[in-house]
């Protein structure tokens, strides 16, 4: 045993190459999990704080609509109505109640949310239940300086603030003066993004005079807290309810569950195409002490000896690997980090994300994804090595038979695989799951069938190549002859350019629809938006007078407005956009169920719209009702139709506006779209547009095509994590490529030196080994052209439309499949310099002595 000890280390050591590669691949594909756990880990982290922060020790919270709730029942809970929540008889308990306004502003670049508090309403219910009073400055001046704020210490720093400095706040548009009274310490987790004032002064900043957000409710656990929240929830009005404080939270951040799901999924993909790089490498391992093995083995080695050699080998390659993976993962992760926490704000709710968060539970992930994957791509060549007979085991043509026989099998494999991974997504009814399932069954039927086809094309190739000339037959005849060396890359190439072939025509035709989509609803000329973060906040609206102003500047001929809100359903926070149409508006929503001739009429009357998403995630059709809380309580609204929208994943109620305002009591405006008179130059009324705003509210101004342009550019953007996802997994694919043929060449050394001697010019060595590196390229881009259009109609019929409920028209393009090309070229090219380099300089005899 310590022979075959020795044996293997000194292996390891004079192969140093194909170990490195082996690590690295493995490593970024270990280190891919890890970044999308600590981009996703760190964006609900600091959501999760800073909800903690704001929401502080409440138990509860009353809510009422997009407006909040009348600050006068906070007054009438404390006073009037207070004794209505004492239990009968004086006994019990009574609910602690604070009263709470929040918003977002802009403080130069950053957006934070600002939070008005009362300090004198109950101490235990302020920011988190904890001494928010400042470490630095006049705390008395808070009731008494306007515009005073605190926030924490980091914060201000990061910002060049300092107590008593004034500084410019943005809401909606308008800029107003704040100073900083004091600071908070650092070590109050989740406030690093927030801004306390004031509740009066919050309330000025938001335009929410006499309005709450909400009111903080603390009762205490037990039969006595339940006793409590039940008598408060019977002294409520019409319109407003009492919620558990976290509720909206946690709903906020299951809406980014399936974002999330669809990530890892990605990451995983990058690890299993490392699975077939160790395989490989491992096999390779083999392969070269085949003769050293044979001789063990005679020498009394026992087949266990073997089969524990080779999995320990694996083991520590592994246990190395992930260590690796676990500090590239950080390395990576916090590039993630902003790309997924910018694709958090424009899809789902704001957040700033200023620190790093590695779970402990991706540790153990990393080490376990490391260890398993290595042991797993080494069991079968482990098993096939100690299985074999001493003397003809490990011979060349033993191996290549094998190899022959096992390409025939995994044909039949890739078709059964290919089955299942059909039957999972027909009949799995809505599971992503079950989705992502069928995905990965698809890939491996595509890796199972690539050593077939890269055999079945090579040989004939070489018969076609070989009446035109010896060496190119040569070129072709030694891939197919050379099975077992070159048949596990080209598939683990082959799995990685399947891949990106689908994630590249689901990611263009998902823009297509898009575009199309945008095309046929913005009809307006100029669209005019009240800015601000957070889609459907209440604050968001545009100057009544100012509006009044523009819609009367000449050259404008018809117009149609939008108020824009967030409803809290039972199923999670839903976008309702109220919209009065220009003439003719109707005919710009693409409906996908309902007439036309009917739906619109009856959304006139009353009736809602509902968006793809919202029905597929609920269920519901045309003719159902769903019931949304207006300001006298909730009301069931019925469904005229459905239409497409790819707004949020969510879903959207569409609503007449005069609807909305009957209901809900809001006459704020969020958004207008402006047709101009065609004599009239649109950057002519732009800059009047503009001139009325100076001054009054910072607005956004844009043309149709500016609208579009930056629609499309929050898509690519929201798709550039999906990119970096598939080009990692493709680069541990071109690793295996390079660290396979890195392998195959140095054992056909003496072959190549062979022909060498025989007059083959070293230009025509590297000739040879780069057209047979870029065959395998070519032949894995074959094979993997239509496992690739499989795979596109599984992401977006299966998956995209059980994880968002989009549904997506397919869209083809030569573009589509020039990156698989571009990868599979460069993989190949890469591949062979080393080789054609080392063997155009290559002793010819010393290379014959070696055998």
């Amino acid at each position: 045993m310590p022979i075959l000890w020795a044996a293997s280390i000194r292996h390891l050591l004079r192969h140093p190459a194909q170990l490195v590669l082996a690590l690295v691949g493995l490593s970024v594909g270990v280190g891919t999990i890890i970044a999308v756990d600590i981009a996703t880990a760190s964006s609900g982290r600091a959501f999760q704080l800073s909800s903690q922060a704001v929401n502080g020790a409440a138990t509860h919270e009353i809510a009422g609509g997009p407006k909040g709730v009348d600050e006068q029942l906070y007054v009438d809970l404390r006073t009037r109505d207070g004794v209505g929540l004492s239990p009968a008889g004086g006994g019990g308990v009574r609910p602690a109640l604070a009263p709470v306004v929040e918003g977002y502003v802009t403080v130069g670049e950053r957006t934070m949310q600002v939070v008005g508090i009362d300090p004198l309403a109950d101490p235990e219910l302020n920011a988190g239940g904890t001494d928010v009073r400042p470490t630095a400055g006049d705390p008395t001046r808070w009731f008494t300086q306007p515009g005073a704020v605190v926030m924490a210490a980091g914060t201000a720093k990061q910002l060049g603030l300092s107590v008593n400095q004034w500084f410019d706040v943005d809401v909606d548009g308008k800029t107003y003066r704040a100073v900083l009274l004091g600071t908070l310490p650092d070590d109050k987790a989740g406030y690093d993004s927030l801004i306390l004032t004031d509740i009066a002064q919050a309330q000025e900043w938001l335009d929410a005079l006499g309005r709450l957000s909400r009111i903080d409710v603390r009762v205490p656990d037990g039969s006595n807290g339940e006793a409590a929240a039940a008598r408060l929830r019977a002294r409520l009005p019409a319109g407003v309810r009492l919620e558990q404080a976290q509720g909206r939270a946690h709903q906020s951040v299951d809406m980014t569950a399936a974002f999330t799901t669809n990530l890892q999924a990605m990451s995983m993909l990058a690890l299993l195409v490392s699975t077939l790089l160790i395989y490989g490498a491992i096999s390779f391992a083999v392969v070269q002490r085949r003769r050293i093995i044979g001789i063990l083995r005679a020498l009394g080695a026992t087949r266990g000896n073997v089969f524990t050699i080779v999995l320990s080998e694996a083991a520590v390659l592994g246990i190395v690997g992930a260590g690796l993976g676990l500090l590239l993962g950080v390395v990576i992760g916090r590039g993630l980090v902003h790309l997924v926490s910018q694709t958090i704000n424009d899809l789902y709710f704001v957040v700033a994300v200023n620190e790093t968060v590695l779970p402990a539970a991706s540790v153990v992930k990393a080490l376990l994804a490391g260890f398993g994957t290595a042991l797993a791509g080494a069991w079968l060549p482990a098993l096939e090595v100690a299985g074999s007979t001493p003397q003809l085991g490990l011979r060349r043509s033993v191996l290549e038979a094998r190899a022959v026989t096992l390409a025939r099998k995994l044909l039949i494999t890739s078709g059964a695989l290919a089955a299942a991974s059909g039957i999972v997504a027909l009949t799995s009814g809505r599971s992503l799951l079950a989705g992502f399932v069928a995905l990965f069954l698809l890939l491996l039927s595509a890796a199972t069938l690539t050593p077939a086809v890269l055999r079945v094309v090579a040989r004939a190739a070489a018969r076609a190549a070989g009446r035109v000339s010896p060496v190119a037959r040569l070129v072709f005849g030694d891939v197919a002859a050379s099975l077992s060396r070159t048949g596990v890359a080209v598939a683990a190439l082959g799995m990685a350019l399947a891949a990106m072939i689908g994630v590249s025509i689901m990611v263009e035709s998902f823009r297509e629809s898009l575009r199309e989509w945008l095309a046929r609803t913005l009809r307006a000329d100029i669209y005019v938006t009240a800015p601000g973060p957070g889609a459907g906040r209440p604050e968001r609206k545009i100057d009544s007078e100012l509006l009044k102003a523009m819609l009367a500047t000449p050259g404008v001929v018809d117009y149609g407005m939008s108020r824009r809100v967030t409803l809290d359903l039972p199923h999670g926070p839903i976008p309702l956009d109220a919209v009065q149409l220009a003439h003719g508006g109707y005919a710009n929503m693409a409906l996908t169920i309902g007439d036309p001739g009917l739906t619109w009429p009856a959304f006139e009357k009353g009736d809602i719209v509902i968006s793809e998403p919202l029905a597929y995630r609920t269920r519901l059709n045309p003719g159902d009702t769903l019931a949304l809380p207006t300001d006298s309580g909730s009301r069931r609204f019925r469904i005229a139709g459905i239409y497409r929208e790819y707004g949020n994943d969510r879903g959207t109620v569409l609503m007449s506006l005069p609807v909305y305002r009957e209901f809900w009591h809001d006459d704020g405006v969020t958004a207008v779209g402006f047709y101009v008179d065609r004599g009239r130059p649109l950057q002519q009324v732009m800059a009047g547009f503009r001139d009325l705003a100076r001054g009054k509210q910072s607005l956004f101004i844009r043309s149709n095509a500016q609208l579009r342009d930056l629609s499309m550019s929050i898509f690519e953007r929201t798709f550039v994590i999906t990119r970096v996802l598939y080009w990692l997994a493709a680069g541990v694919a071109a690793i295996g490529l390079v660290s396979a043929l890195l392998a195959w060449e140095l054992e056909r050394s003496h072959e190549l030196a062979i022909l060498r001697s025989l007059g083959l010019t070293p230009g025509a060595a590297a000739v040879l080994i780069e057209g047979q590196t870029g065959f395998m390229g070519l032949v894995a881009l074959l094979a993997a052209i239509p496992a690739g259009l499989l795979t596109a109609w599984l992401l977006i019929d299966v998956i995209n439309r059980r994880a968002f409920g989009w549904r997506i028209d397919v869209h083809l393009s030569g573009a589509q499949f020039a990156n698989a090309l571009l990868l599979a070229v460069a993989a190949a090219a890469v591949a062979g310099l080393y080789p054609a380099r080392r063997v155009a300089r290559a002793a010819i005899a010393s290379d014959i002595r070696e055998e």
